[in-house]
């Protein structure tokens, strides 16, 4: 047997800026004018489309930019493969090359599948993320992770692949319906219940300004919470430790909309998700009642659901077994031990699952 070994070490700097600000879209074109680009393509849906995406790709043109616009149908029935494909033929259509940039414009959605056409499309060619709502801000837009959906599970196909740089414009969130503005709030309770009791206790006193989307309020929440975030990443970019963290209230969330074929939003999949998880740590004695009915109070000021309805608990935990979080057989959870700190791994019980959501119906 002869061998010869093929030694690639990888020195590589994937860093990259997050830009926070208002009315952002001019800068962003006068920007990418300064480029030698050969070609730019916004990808994104059908709601971004109307209420952004045109008005963009003018800007673009004006700036003297060959630019096209690339869309699918909005909501994350469309984050699969056959969209990917689509995407991916568009683009050579149009003749985008490796000199080419690709913008993610829109929500978690977009960015997830537009991140990842950019991962494989000529074995990658750079992207820049334009996050159109709350959730994506704090969320999506932050980290690498691109991925689709598959019938198993979300999010089980996909790459890490960083953006060149991320566009957070807070004047977008004007047009956003309550239902998306909730979303991110969840996420937001999630980065402070895992990581930051302080932020939680913002969260709680802010709320009602919050609700009411008070622009100069909501920038330094998402600023905030953005940090908790990009020092999540940075310790840990590939999720092979550290970062399972950020999946608190998710294991059981991802489930829930899976199960529900993706009607119940994914804030407040989340939301049951981390109620869900809470009574799990209590269940197991690991979080007081007190802390786990703080959270609760929260995401009722939030306005979100706290009860499991017309979905079979049996399904939902059926579910969790797709997971990608899940280790070989056992599923794997993040359980809180106080508000502000976490415990990654965690194994729970068949009978304590069941009886923690049968207990939520």
């Amino acid at each position: 047997m002869q061998k010869i070994r093929v030694k690639i070490q990888r020195e590589e700097d994937d860093s990259y800026d997050i830009i926070i600000g208002k009315d952002l879209f001019p800068q962003i074109a006068a920007g990418l004018k300064t480029l030698n680009l050969d070609k730019i393509a916004i990808i994104t849906d059908s709601n971004v489309k109307k209420f952004y995406a045109n008005t963009f790709l003018d800007m673009l043109k004006k700036e003297g930019l060959k630019a096209v616009l690339i869309s699918f149908p909005a909501g994350e029935k469309s984050k699969t493969r056959q969209t990917k494909e689509r995407i991916e033929d568009a683009l050579m259509k149009y003749q985008l090359t490796k000199n080419s940039v690709i913008i993610a414009l829109g929500g978690g959605a977009v960015l997830d599948l537009a991140g990842f056409v950019a991962s494989t499309y000529m074995r990658g060619i750079p992207y820049l993320s334009i996050p159109t709502t709350l959730l994506a801000m704090v969320d999506a837009s932050i980290g690498g992770k691109t991925a689709v959906d598959t019938p198993f599970g979300k999010n089980l196909i996909g790459a890490f692949y960083q953006p060149e740089r991320v566009f957070i414009d807070i004047s977008v969130l004007k047009t956003l319906s309550d239902t998306e503005y909730r979303n991110g709030l969840a996420e937001m309770i999630k980065h402070a219940v895992i990581l930051d009791a302080k932020f939680f206790l913002h969260l709680d006193g802010y709320m009602h300004t919050l609700l009411t989307r008070d622009e100069d309020v909501i920038a330094r929440f998402i600023q905030w919470s953005c940090k908790i975030k990009k020092v999540v990443v940075q310790e840990d970019e590939k999720e092979l430790s550290y970062r399972k963290i950020l999946n608190f209230g998710h294991t059981i969330g991802h489930a829930i909309e899976q199960v529900s074929n993706y009607r119940v939003s994914h804030g407040q999949a989340v939301a049951l998700g981390m109620i869900a998880e809470a009574k799990m740590a209590e269940k197991k004695g690991l979080l007081n009642f007190m802390e786990s009915q703080k959270i609760i109070d929260l995401l009722k000021k939030v306005k979100f659901e706290t009860r499991i309805k017309k979905l079979s608990i049996e399904e939902i935990l059926l579910a969790t077994h797709y997971d990608k979080k899940k280790s070989q057989s056992e599923v794997r959870y993040v359980l809180l031990e106080r508000i502000g700190k976490a415990k990654m791994d965690c194994t729970v019980r068949k009978e304590i699952a069941e009886k923690v959501l049968g207990d939520m119906t």
